[in-house]
């Protein structure tokens, strides 16, 4: 008996071409064309599921942090990216999946997306066509009704699958920041987004810009539009993980910041670097001096720093006192804001009654799977939830919040959770299993049965996975242990000289 098949899977935070990613071969490092085990492992037990599933080859989602760009450099993650496809997308040179690949950037490859904004500009260009400025987003939906474009090719991960014979024909396009899929009676919908603009970390100039003078308070919490949450954040995006990652604030490379930022002394003087680094920048940029009072007597300089605190403080105090929840109040009240403003704008402006629709959101950014239903405002079922975890270690200690997922979605917009690994715990790492939401949705789920039915058709392969990936986690836990060991005590010092030397200079002052 055939099992329903998947329209599409939906994998995330790969980050191809990080060191710590489980993805590479520990064994080789600077060699980011060579495949690891749990890469070889995965690509085998899901060339094996997807074989017990007849249908369609399935479209081929890539949700964000795929590649690890501004942290590695370009060849690495090119060269990992190329040997991701071999590996993952080929049975021999048979396509596993469709030959359109869709891809949504995240904060680490946000850099794709400037890179297909400026081709679509040149198309447009070739075609005698001057458009007023780079596209600043893609429609939710394609063929809904909509204004704009809806997707824009990737030229560059276009090429690097085109550049194996098997994959001539394949092409990647991109939808920024949202994915919208929509059955066709229209009551159904998914929309699919990395997570950074959940994450205030990632909207800092939007709250930058509630304080501006005549926003007014009333801007606070407000839904922002989704083309103004990238003009307004885009450009911040990139900064982070790009000239950050090569201008040393943290005291060593930017890899280490999930580190830091558990740290409280480290990722104070991180913060506080960083708001000196954003003020010089705007002085440099608009003339602006960190001393001119911009409201109520408050200075650029503290308005910065206070949004800072706000932003990334608030993310390391959740980080240091949350890492074994998948989620902490704040971060819910965030993806609640999310849903009910700038996604439930996208889906009016659509043509569809929001909240009528029985509506799921898939998401990453947070390496932590998890799979629940959240009553949102605005919208009359609660919204089904889905995390895509992450494939690399954010934490030097094992946490069985960390892992990885992959999102199977059938025709009807079913989907159920590929749930892949967590971080092994006491020796002990749980086996790759299916999972939905739970209660009535999970019992009329179609594809979460189909998905439970086909990992124990191939179980002794996942089992290999589940070995390797076990195997790969702690191999990297130990080596990040001893990094962040030498780390911490190097920024804490420092940061504890220069708070001691500031004591010093007010005292003789």
């Amino acid at each position: 008996m055939s099992l329903n098949a998947p329209r599409y899977v939906c994998l995330s935070d790969l980050h191809l071409g990080a060191a710590n990613s489980t993805l590479s071969d520990a064994d080789a490092p600077g060699q980011p064309g060579r495949p690891g085990e749990t890469l070889l492992a995965f690509g085998s037990a899901l060339r094996q599921l997807l074989s017990t599933m007849e249908g369609p080859p399935p479209t081929l989602v890539l949700l964000g942090d795929v590649l690890d760009m501004g942290l590695s450099p370009m060849g690495s993650v090119a060269a990992a990216f190329r040997c991701f496809a071999e590996t993952v997308m080929l049975d021999g040179d048979r396509p596993v999946f469709a030959p359109r690949v869709l891809c949504v950037p995240g904060n680490h490859d946000h850099h794709l997306w400037r890179l297909a904004q400026d081709q679509y500009f040149q198309d447009g260009l070739m075609q005698g066509r001057i458009d007023p400025d780079l596209i600043s987003h893609t429609t939710l939906f394609e063929g809904a009704g909509e204004t704009g474009e809806a997707r824009i090719g990737s030229p560059m991960l276009t090429r690097l699958l085109a550049s194996h014979p098997a994959l001539a024909g394949a092409r990647v396009d991109i939808a920024y920041p949202n994915l919208g899929l929509l059955d066709a009676a229209r009551r159904r919908c998914v929309v699919l987004h990395h997570g950074h603009y959940i994450d205030p970390m990632y909207r800092l100039m939007s709250i930058l810009n509630s304080q501006a003078p005549g926003r007014g308070a009333e801007r606070d919490g407000a839904p922002i539009p989704v083309a103004d949450l990238e003009t307004q954040n885009g450009a911040w995006v990139d900064f982070l993980w790009s000239d950050l990652g090569s201008s040393g604030l943290t005291g060593t490379s930017a890899s280490t910041l999930y580190q830091i930022m558990l740290d409280a002394g480290a990722s104070q003087e991180f913060s506080q670097r960083l708001s000196a680094l954003l003020v010089d920048k705007i002085h440099k940029r608009y003339g602006i001096s960190g001393s001119v009072p911009v409201v109520q007597g408050i200075t650029l300089a503290q308005l910065v720093h206070g949004a800072i605190d706000a932003t990334l403080g608030r993310a390391a105090e959740s980080q240091r006192g949350a890492y074994l929840k998948v989620m902490g109040a704040d971060d819910v009240a965030d993806l609640r804001w999310y849903l009910s403003g700038t996604v439930k704008q996208q889906l009016e402006g659509a043509g569809l009654e929001a909240s009528k629709l029985d509506l799921a959101f898939v998401f990453g950014h947070t390496h932590k799977p998890f799979e629940d239903e959240l009553p949102v405002p605005g919208f009359e079922r609660p919204v089904s939830v889905f995390n895509t975890g992450g494939w690399v270690m954010d934490q030097p200690t094992m946490s069985t919040t960390q892992g990885a997922a992959a999102m199977f979605i059938d025709d009807a917009l079913n989907i159920a959770s590929l749930r892949l690994f967590n971080d092994p715990v006491n020796g002990k790492a749980v086996p790759v299993h299916a999972r939905g939401v739970g209660g009535f949705r999970d019992r009329d789920n179609p594809m979460l049965a189909a998905l439970a039915a086909g990992i124990e058709r191939s179980a002794p392969a996942w089992a290999a996975f589940s070995a390797s990936a076990q195997q790969a986690a702690e191999r990297r836990a130990a080596s990040l242990l001893d990094e962040f060991f030498k780390t911490s005590v190097k920024v804490v010092a420092r940061a504890r000289q220069e708070m001691k030397a500031q004591a010093d200079a007010k005292v003789g002052a």
